[in-house]
């Protein structure tokens, strides 16, 4: 992006140009979980900066650009497709899309940047890009199309002193901060490179002051704030035991050749057998993971199997969580475009991904029904619009078409020694958005849970990263969390972001521990994505700037 006035970088021929931009992909994603070297993020974003101060006209910019965040995309979600595993075409075909597609949304940042940076120059193009980094970040999570499990600040979830912010700016401030930090660095390797700068001047030694400011203030805050928690809970705190089955993802939703109900009858005598074995802990609750009763157990045809699992449960003498698959049926007037309609009868139906608290001699209560469907593997998008797309795109393991919930519920555990406590449980994908998880801690969620079923994608990065960003979540809002997986990663998750308990991938285990139902809020709980929100609000202004005509300077032609 070669203007008037600017600087001369020089960068020629096309491969040193790829070069920059492919170390800007690969260095963006070698810093997210589980890679070791989370650090890279805040000098990742340099080479991208000077490419674009290289490189003229604006569709070789985006297509330089793309190089990068391609690189990234399939660094950061090789895993996506289940290429590795399962090899279902439906979802092989959903997974290139995003690795394909999903670069391309970052060109709206590149696009905003070039704009301000050529009519209000490289200052205010500096400023602007953290500002507008943001805005697409927050702004990506609020659609069915949202895909925010490659927010920059999440490639930090390992990093647990320097990601105490979030409980003050979510992970939108963590990103905030790689952006400011590598916006510095480019400033200060560009002018030190045109020797605008001399190194031992006054210019380079304050930028130096503000990048060891961005990188160690963070990290001095969060350990202070850290050493806060490392005390164990207190001795009345509610005891849990999670269940780990290890079930192959696939087999779990293929039914015998004679009966169809074999094999789901096998997975609940497992995981009876694994719970009763916790019977001795005096647990207060038992979670098991999402879709662990695969079948709609709770459907007057399944009568004998919800009596022999509801007998069972009231002999161990506990609660449990269990995620499990849900009918909701209506009449022809009531049916939503997207349900399917039943064998017999005028009547319609939707299958949801839910949640239900089992309670020793009380009745099913209410049943959580998932909100937030992963694009295409589990929902299309938008589906009451693109009714004509719900048919081809079903396919049979589970996880074609699920119903979409409504509502956040709060469950309620009984207490023999005092009040109840309250909790939420998130399935899966749920646990990647902060506001979403947010909600349900302010209306009365004491501690959380998260359900998932990671096991689709073999041991690759996919479940690593999942489990890490459970880390930010509980941070966000000060919160205990319990991790159920079907084939790992499970654990406890303090306050602090630390695991406990943590499980080894497509290993069965059952381990119990201790938690606190906490009951403060944080200033992220209370105000949501204020500094977010405040970003898109600079940002606009900023770019509105833009339309405003220049005055020529006296004696320009």
């Amino acid at each position: 992006m070669k203007t008037q006035g600017s600087e001369h970088l020089s960068m020629d021929g096309a491969w040193h140009r790829f070069a920059l931009a492919a170390s800007s992909g690969i260095m963006l994603g070698a810093s997210f979980p589980p890679s070791p070297v989370h650090s890279l993020a805040y000098v990742s974003l340099i080479p991208l900066l000077l490419l674009l101060e290289t490189v003229e006209g604006t569709w070789r910019t985006l297509r330089y650009s793309y190089v990068s965040f391609f690189i990234f995309h399939a660094l950061t979600l090789y895993w996506i497709g289940g290429f590795v595993v399962g090899r279902d075409v439906w979802m092989m075909i959903a997974g290139a899309a995003v690795l394909l597609i999903h670069p391309m949304f970052y060109w709206v940042i590149i696009l905003l940047y070039i704009r301000v940076r050529k009519r209000l120059g490289l200052v205010a193009g500096l400023a602007f890009l953290p500002l507008a980094w943001i805005s697409y970040e927050y702004s990506h999570s609020l659609s069915e199309f949202s895909f925010p499990w490659v927010t920059l600040g999440n490639s930090q979830a390992y990093d647990l002193p320097r990601i105490q912010i979030a409980e003050f700016t979510s992970t939108y401030g963590i990103s905030f901060l790689i952006l400011c930090f590598n916006v510095i660095g480019f400033v200060l390797i560009t002018k030190l490179a045109t020797k605008s700068w001399k190194f031992r001047s006054q210019s380079v030694a304050l930028a130096l002051l503000a990048l060891l400011l961005l990188y160690f203030g963070p990290w001095i805050y969060g350990k202070v704030r850290m050493a806060r928690y490392e005390t164990p809970p207190a001795a009345n705190a509610l005891r849990v035991g999670v269940v780990q089955p290890n079930i192959d993802p696939w087999e779990k939703w293929r039914s015998g050749n004679e009966s169809p109900w074999i094999s789901y009858e096998k997975q609940l005598a497992d995981y009876m057998r694994e719970t009763k074995s916790l019977a001795g802990q005096d647990l207060d609750l038992v979670v098991w993971p999402e879709t662990a009763i695969p079948f709609p157990i709770l459907l007057p045809g399944n009568r004998m199997y919800w009596s022999w699992l509801r007998g069972n449960l009231d002999s161990a003498r506990g609660a449990v969580l269990t995620g499990l698959a849900y009918t909701v049926f209506y009449d022809s007037a009531h049916a939503p475009a997207t349900s399917s309609r039943a064998r017999t009868g005028n009547r319609y139906y939707d299958n949801f991904n839910s949640a239900a608290l089992l309670v020793p001699g009380q009745d099913v209560g209410p049943i959580y029904k998932k909100i937030v469907l992963v694009p295409f593997a589990e929902r299309i998008p938008y589906a009451d619009a693109f009714t004509f797309l719900i048919e081809p795109l079903k396919w049979n393991v589970g996880i074609g078409m699920w119903g979409k919930g409504g509502d956040t519920v709060v469950f309620s555990l009984p207490s023999p020694n005092g009040p109840e406590r309250k909790f939420a449980s998130m399935i899966c994908y749920e646990s990647v958005y902060p506001d979403f998880v947010r909600q349900f801690v302010l209306r009365g969620a004491q501690f959380l849970v998260i359900i998932t079923n990671d096991s689709w994608w073999g041991n690759t990065s996919g479940a690593y990263q999942h489990a890490s960003y459970a880390s930010i979540r509980a941070i966000e809002n000060r919160r205990w969390i319990v991790r159920a997986a079907n084939g790992g990663i499970s654990g406890l998750v303090d306050p602090s972001g630390s695991f406990r308990h943590g499980t080894q991938l497509y290993t069965a285990s059952t381990f119990h521990g201790s938690i606190e139902p906490r009951t403060e809020l944080t200033f992220y709980a209370q105000h949501g994505d204020i500094f977010a929100g405040s970003c898109v609000c600079c940002a606009t202004l900023l770019f509105l700037l833009t339309f405003i005509p220049q005055r020529k300077q006296s004696g320009q032609t």
